[in-house]
């Protein structure tokens, strides 16, 4: 039996008999956790203030898209089961378990779905979903088949609607996920309410931005759904200090392909640099990435993408040189 919170650890289902705490578990796939799923959250965490339970997160990995047939392509997940159990738990949730999917659970009825979450729950008081949540053996389950096994159980349920955008568009992981994939950075914060953002160990390169005069902190960062690879104004955190800066996120094709890299030219001067951990925030699409005849066309772009970036942070200060105000972090 788990007998203590999480604290952020994503707990696999699997391995674990059952869980004896009061829970309100949010469930779903979340694999964007956006606004809306931030909904979801909210509404468990008010649901379990009134039954005297704790917030729980139940979800699941990998996306079913990449085991049933769909009838579309699978889902490229925008976050790891992990990190989406760092945001969760920044979201007020203190239990975070990831069931594996696999072909037997894709199988299970809604009945044999309420009769697994009985045996891992025992002391589960309520369940939050989103409206269109779906479950069960070929998606039949559904927000009136989850109240009608709530119901049969003594488990409090509520579906929470949907949020949308002010052009009528519903806030989903899908839209979220076409944004980030077409450089839609906006939008993708809009959906997200953070900005995207890579985070990792600064490994070594070539030294080639150096030998260019443009030193960069670099990132090995390949996650199954990313931005498009080319130039972008970013933000680097490192500890409590931020820098801002031109980023090359892509596959270095002028000279010689390797795997994606995402190299940080700061504006400032720092003093730290390989082994140390450091988030990057992706704030504006600059240029799709190129092959440049040669080393000379690419220093001539490196400064053109500078100066764009440079204008890009000078055009969102707020008047009097004060910043816009920092986002939530994103950690992705």
């Amino acid at each position: 039996m788990t007998k203590q919170p999480t604290n952020g650890m994503a707990v696999p289902l699997d391995n674990i008999k059952e869980c004896g705490a009061p829970l309100v578990l949010a469930i779903g796939m979340f694999d964007g956790f956006h606004t809306g799923h931030a909904e979801v959250l909210k509404a468990a965490g008010k649901a379990a203030k009134e039954l005297g339970a704790k917030v729980g997160v139940l979800t699941f990995s990998p996306h079913p898209s990449k085991v049933v047939d769909m009838g579309r392509p699978p889902v490229n997940m925008i976050f790891t089961p992990q990190i989406r159990a760092e945001m969760f738990a920044a979201a007020g949730a203190e239990w975070v378990f990831v069931k594996k999917f696999d072909k037997s659970f894709a199988a299970r009825t809604s009945d044999s779905f309420g009769k697994f979450l009985k045996r891992k729950f025992p002391n589960l008081k309520g369940i939050v979903t989103g409206e269109n949540f779906l479950y069960g053996k070929g998606a039949t389950g559904n927000a009136q088949t989850m109240l009608e096994l709530a119901e049969r159980n003594g488990w409090r349920y509520t579906a929470v609607k949907g949020v949308y955008l002010p052009n009528g568009k519903r806030m989903s992981s899908s839209l979220m996920r076409s944004a980030l994939e077409a450089g839609n950075l906006k939008l993708f914060k809009k959906i997200c309410g953070r900005d995207y953002a890579a985070r990792g160990t600064v490994c070594g390169g070539k030294k080639l931005g150096r030998a260019l005069g443009f030193p960069t902190l670099n990132l090995k960062w390949n996650p199954d759904c990313k931005p498009p690879f080319g130039a972008y104004a970013v933000r680097l955190k490192h500890g409590r200090q931020t820098y801002e800066g031109v980023a090359n996120y892509g596959t270095n094709p002028t000279v010689g392909k390797v795997s994606p890299l995402l190299e940080s030219h700061l504006f400032k001067n720092v003093r730290f640099g390989e082994g140390e951990t450091v988030e990057v925030k992706f704030l504006k699409f600059l240029r799709p990435e190129k092959k440049f005849a040669s080393l000379d066309a690419l220093k001539r772009q490196i400064a053109k993408d500078k100066l764009l970036a440079k204008r890009f942070f000078a055009e969102n200060k707020k008047p009097g040189g004060r910043r816009a105000k920092a986002h939530p972090k994103l950690l992705a």
